[in-house]
């Protein structure tokens, strides 16, 4: 009979520590995005406020867990547009000091991928993913339109181990003929990626390769692992800054991160 007890006992606590644990996951998040929600703002806040910038309109931002460890992160891309340059940045929250800390290196490849040129794999990146080893991939596209019959279209393997890593991996260009219509695609790796130095920036030309090898390019730079869905909830950037001032943006930074995957 004590054994019984002494198990029944032993059952409860333990699924009294599950759930509290199950709660505790969440409010953590919670926690971080209610002080991210209080230090937007400011000289040392992470909008990007007009003050700051005066093309502030064309940054982005969401609520990630990109690394998957339960830190949340604050990411943050700005569009070229017409006339300006690409940045991404991901500021994480460390979960012991509760500040924000960030680095961002091009290691592979010497230009940041302007996300929202392609609009679809900012919302829905594929996911290149080793959960085993805890690596995870985020895969984004950027385009380049040199005339309205063509453009460039760089793809880029986007991983954050402390610090946020940008690998340029593959290359295609579009062609579209006035004349009859036909479409022309060709196919390259980054010369980075051919290069024997150890400098994985060297400004090499690409090297035109066949449509087999460019479609198992991922594969064939990031090794094993499985390719999944993901999706990142970018908020609307006028609302976030009006919702900053007004002090009222958690529930907006909130959903962004229940829309990351």
């Amino acid at each position: 009979m004590g054994k019984i007890m002494f198990k029944s006992l032993a059952m409860t606590l333990l699924a009294s520590f599950a759930a509290t644990a199950a709660l505790a996951a969440p409010m953590q998040q919670a926690h971080q995005i209610d002080i991210l929600s209080q230090t937007g703002m400011g000289s040392k806040g992470w909008f990007v406020t007009p003050a700051k910038d005066k093309d502030w309109e064309k940054w982005h931002y969401a609520i990630t867990d990109l690394d998957h460890d339960g830190n949340v992160e604050l990411f943050k891309a700005k569009e070229a547009g017409l006339d300006g340059a690409p940045y991404i940045q991901c500021e994480e929250m460390d979960a012991k000091t509760l500040e924000r800390r960030w680095g961002v290196y091009l290691t592979g490849g010497s230009d940041y991928p302007d996300l929202f040129s392609a609009p679809d794999s900012a919302k829905n990146p594929q996911i290149y993913a080793n959960p085993g080893e805890r690596i995870y991939y985020y895969i984004f596209d950027s385009v380049k339109w040199q005339t309205e019959f063509e453009n460039t279209t760089k793809t880029y393997a986007v991983r954050l181990v402390d610090d946020l890593l940008i690998d340029e991996f593959a290359i295609k260009s579009w062609q579209l003929s006035g004349y009859d219509g036909t479409e022309t695609n060709h196919y390259y790796l980054p010369g980075w990626l051919n290069s024997n130095t150890e400098n994985h920036t060297a400004n090499e030309p690409p090297v035109e390769i066949d449509k087999a090898r460019y479609d198992n390019l991922l594969q064939e730079h990031l090794g094993g692992g499985q390719i999944q869905q993901g999706a990142i909830g970018w908020m609307d950037t006028k609302k976030l800054f009006t919702q900053l001032q007004e002090k009222k943006s958690f529930n907006m930074l909130w959903d962004s991160y229940r829309a990351f995957k």
